[in-house]
């Protein structure tokens, strides 16, 4: 009965160490580390997609 109890909490704990260790990266690291510019600004959007001659994403979403 104990070693099942000791290996039912070896595969938690070796099933939860992932999700535990990828969460040190914050919110604005990711966001750094993306590369991505958003603002919205369609304009200055628009005019710095053609400066840099890359696409532009456009997400347009409402509430009914």
């Amino acid at each position: 009965m104990r070693t099942t109890a000791f290996m039912g909490m070896l595969l938690l704990a070796l099933c939860a160490a992932p999700v535990l260790f990828a969460q040190e990266d914050t919110a604005d690291e990711a966001k750094e580390s993306a590369g991505i510019q958003w603002t919205e600004d369609y304009s200055k959007a628009l005019e710095t997609a053609k400066a840099e001659k890359k696409n532009l994403f456009i997400e347009f979403t409402a509430t009914w």
